[in-house]
């Protein structure tokens, strides 16, 4: 009697090792797909931001190509934004040198190109005057040709082209998904890879547009990245999982476009 009544009374059976085990690896499974989603969560931004940026070029060279305007790829890598923006008159990009170096006037040079407009604009009216166009009756002609600036290439008013693919003047920038970050812009025309501030990227109504690499990164996981490709002759866009630099040859004459023709850097 005395045996039963103290089996009775015993203290309840503890876990046993199996069964911690499993407990356990219950847990670690649980806090592996907490981790799961934040990294999904992540590489979703990030996918958005390349998306959206890799599906923009896409149309802007489509879009160039059909109605014949000029359009532009602002990015704001300060701002972690960017925008498409249409002008409508011709655009020529900055001229640079055998090394890609943009060629900027000195103020000699800018004044002897004075100089010679006004030779032109005179030699253009003593022309019209010995046609019999400049009105030599002494008084006030309304049908004489008068003297005229010699035009120059200005450069073009872009408006703004909101998301919604309407032209507008007040469009706002497209902001990047938080998290995912522009951090890499370089053309074939840049001689230095564009960190920080403004990079633009153009495109031509004969449906041409410049090489391009744009690296975006996760911000709390840099190692996360991926790199758009754009290709100046078909406006093919490319997607790499990586951060890929564009490296131009030393000679601009020996690069080539994407059919593998030699591509001359005053091409556009």
């Amino acid at each position: 009697m005395i045996g039963r009544a103290h089996a009775r009374h015993r203290a309840p059976r503890g876990m046993t090792l199996i069964e911690i085990m499993v407990v356990v690896g219950v847990f670690a499974l649980m806090a592996s797909m907490v981790v799961v989603g934040f990294g999904t969560k992540r590489s979703a931004e990030l996918n958005e931001a390349v998306t959206d940026l890799a599906n923009t070029m896409r149309f802007a060279f489509d879009k160039s190509r059909v109605t014949g305007r000029y359009y532009r790829l602002l990015i704001d890598l300060d701002e972690n934004r960017f925008s498409l923006q249409v002008a409508d008159e011709a655009m020529f990009l900055s001229p640079t040198d055998r090394d890609g170096k943009t060629l900027v006037l000195s103020e000699a040079e800018r004044e002897e190109r004075a100089r010679r407009d006004e030779q032109a604009k005179e030699a253009y009216f003593r022309q019209i005057e010995a046609l019999g166009g400049g009105g030599g009756t002494g008084g006030y002609d309304p049908y004489a040709v008068r003297a005229k600036d010699v035009p120059r290439r200005r450069p073009p008013l872009f408006e703004s082209f909101s998301p919604k693919n309407e032209l507008s003047s007040l469009g706002k920038p497209i902001v990047l998904p938080e998290g995912a970050r522009v951090v890499y812009v370089r053309t074939a025309e840049d001689p230095q890879p564009i960190t920080s501030g403004q990079a633009a990227i153009y495109f031509f109504p004969p449906g041409r547009t410049q090489l391009a690499h744009v690296q975006i990164v996760d911000e709390r996981a840099e190692d996360e990245a991926y790199t758009i490709v754009l290709q100046p002759l078909t406006g093919r866009v490319k997607i790499l999982p990586e951060r890929v630099d564009l490296e131009l040859p030393q000679d601009p004459h020996d690069r080539k476009d994407d059919l593998g023709r030699k591509q001359d850097r005053r091409s556009f």
